[in-house]
């Protein structure tokens, strides 16, 4: 018996659409890169319920003849090439004929089109097996509304995200696409809200000033240069827009939005030594190519291409990118303060000049280096959560007769301490400050000899145990401070704006502002003292938070993190104390959240043989 058979149209059709039409952004990419061939000048895109319920795509293109209607729908039905030696010559993005058949096979489609030549508009559909076509008014253009995709491929439904990953998706691709076309006016609106709109002036700067944020212009860097092949331009973001993924490169070859390993990598190594470790370079770059040089036809839904000397475009690439990078300034820039009537400068002494060189005091060190590095400190702390660092209430009670010096370490032949944490959070409490090393570092003596503290670890560590308690228990104190204008990129404000309430939970309280930014009005109270933007803190736990139990406790870290004191900041005696005394209370005193060691001990046997003496 015959095993091989022919496959039925409609299996081969949804196969076929399986390749092109991955998720909902898929549907999107397809029908507005067809606007985009269609010479469209504006181009709306609406998505509900991440695009499930509803995509639709209007332009204003040069429309569809009513005759060419029934035959659009049919598979390899295109305008764009009809030979192939086209293949090589391509200056469309389209070009296979496979997109609108794929997507009827798989939804409820719609398309209403109308040249601006033809008097009545005309509305198509698949009703069942076949295809309906009758007339309708309808503004010069292409409309196409798809409803209820993958309602008949459920397994292919069951593998999509959330209605909000979704959205984000397609708000992520719409941005991109603006930055690849930006003589078009994009607008995307979902769930019945303008998320992104851009003028379609026809330079590329300002859309990236839309999609990004008009903040970062001044950390742009134009570049462009010629080569054998073509040409190579676009913008670089300085060293300060650097991110922890690649999500900031976008890549455009004759208008195509790509992603490509040459281009990455002669990006990313044009970059090289002027970016932290695991740290993405931000840019967009363009790329004109003689058509003959590169083949678009390599990938199912287009997104790769095969250069014909991918050395050579790797070579130039990095040469550009670099040459770019090189003519610019890169050292950062402090914002400059509102301008004000000139002061009488005081010439103040180096800290140097003012100590002693005997024993002081530790009020005396405290005094000088307080007048050296003045401190504005609230009236009023939380108990164990002070703004600095964790002066708590029973700090503040503490007076000079009750501190306990302890005294050096015991004779040799005394009781040898045990290693349990009972004895180390004693003598966390017990042991003798000796000061700051480098004002990172705390430094306590104790029997067993040198104990070397990390004090943003140490903090870090009794912040988080506090909030999660907080967190657990929903009692999460929250503070108002004065409004932050927090402004992300159109798919980032996708993100924030459908964790809105998550956030809530955290303490985090944000409002919407318009466009893509929001406000920041309060936060948890041990964070009130924190400036700087909030902007990754906020992606960060919007991000992960949604998730699990398990990165719902990362969200608590990323805000214990941004509230603990930074190193480099000097701590009073006092200050030390309390986080020693509060170290010790914790959980876990042995090892930050994230599993760094917090102390570092340098034993007394250690440093006796070291010099000699054992």
């Amino acid at each position: 018996m015959a095993q091989i058979r022919i496959l039925p149209p409609e299996v081969a059709q949804k196969i076929a659409a399986g390749e092109v039409i991955e998720r909902p952004a898929s549907v999107v990419k397809e029908l507005v890169e067809n606007s985009i061939d269609a010479g469209a000048t504006q181009i709306t895109v609406e998505v509900r319920n991440g695009g499930l319920e509803l995509i639709r795509v209007q332009d204003n293109g040069v429309g569809i003849a009513r005759e060419d209607l029934r035959i659009a729908f049919e598979p390899h039905a295109t305008s764009k090439i009809a030979a192939v030696d086209d293949l090589f010559a391509l200056y469309t993005l389209g070009f296979r004929g496979e997109a609108l058949p794929s997507i009827a096979s798989v939804s409820r489609l719609s398309l209403y089109s109308r040249p601006a030549e033809q008097q009545t508009g005309y509305k198509i559909y698949n009703s069942g097996s076949d295809f309906v076509v009758e007339p309708v008014g309808t503004p010069p253009g292409t409309t196409v509304e798809v409803r209820d995709l993958f309602y008949n491929v459920p397994a292919r439904r069951k593998f999509l995200k959330s209605p909000l990953t979704e959205r984000r998706r397609a708000a992520d691709l719409i941005s991109r696409l603006a930055l690849a076309h930006p003589h078009v006016s994009f607008r995307l609106v979902a769930e019945g809200k303008p998320l992104l709109s851009t003028n379609g002036s026809g330079r590329l700067l300002d859309s990236i000033l839309l999609v990004e944020g008009s903040n970062v212009e001044r950390q742009l860097i134009k570049f462009s240069t010629s080569t054998s092949w073509g040409q190579i331009q676009g913008y670089l973001g300085s060293p300060q827009m650097a991110k922890g993924n690649r999500s900031g490169q976008v890549f455009i070859v004759n208008g195509r939005l790509i992603e490509n390993n040459t281009l990455r990598s002669a990006l990313e190594k044009a970059y090289a030594g002027l970016l932290p470790q695991r740290s993405f370079p931000w840019a967009v770059l363009v790329l004109e190519i003689r058509s003959e040089l590169v083949d678009c036809n390599v990938h199912p839904a287009k997104l790769e291409v095969r250069f014909a000397d991918e050395q050579a475009i790797f070579n130039d690439t990095w040469q550009a990118v670099r040459s770019g990078l090189t003519a610019k300034n890169l050292a950062p820039e402090l914002a400059r303060p509102a301008s004000r009537s000139p002061e009488p400068k005081t010439v103040r002494p180096a800290v140097q000049t003012m100590l002693r060189w005997q024993p002081e005091t530790w009020e005396f060190m405290d005094k000088v280096l307080r007048e050296h590095k003045p401190r504005t400190r609230p009236a009023q702390y939380a108990a164990g959560a002070a703004p600095e660092i964790a002066v708590a209430e029973e700090v503040r009670s503490r007076t000079q007769e009750a501190r306990v010096q302890v005294q050096m370490s015991p004779k040799s032949g005394d009781r040898e301490l045990s290693d349990d944490s009972g004895e180390m959070r004693q003598l966390l409490r017990s042991g003798r400050i000796i000061g700051q090393l480098h004002q990172s570092y705390i430094l306590l003596e104790t029997p067993r000899g040198l104990w070397i503290l990390d004090q943003h670890i140490v903090h870090e560590r009794i912040l988080v145990e506090q909030f999660r308690a907080e967190w657990q228990n929903s009692s999460i104190k929250v503070q108002e401070i004065l409004p932050v204008i927090v402004e992300f990129t159109t798919a980032e404000a996708v993100l924030v704006a459908g964790s809105l309430d998550l956030l809530a939970e955290f303490g985090v309280e944000l409002e919407p502002f318009g466009g893509s930014s929001f406000v920041l009005r309060a936060v948890p109270s041990f964070l009130a003292h924190s400036g700087g933007s909030w902007k990754e803190e906020i992606l960060e736990i919007a991000q992960n938070a949604q998730k699990t139990t398990e990165s719902r406790d990362q969200a608590l870290i990323t805000l214990a993190c941004k509230g603990a004191i930074k190193a480099g900041q000097y701590l009073a005696e006092q200050e030390m104390r309390a986080l020693l005394d509060n170290l010790a209370a914790t959980e876990n005193p042995f090892t930050c959240p994230h599993g760094r060691p917090i102390l570092v001990r340098l034993e007394t046997d250690e440093l006796l043989r070291r010099f000699g003496r054992a």
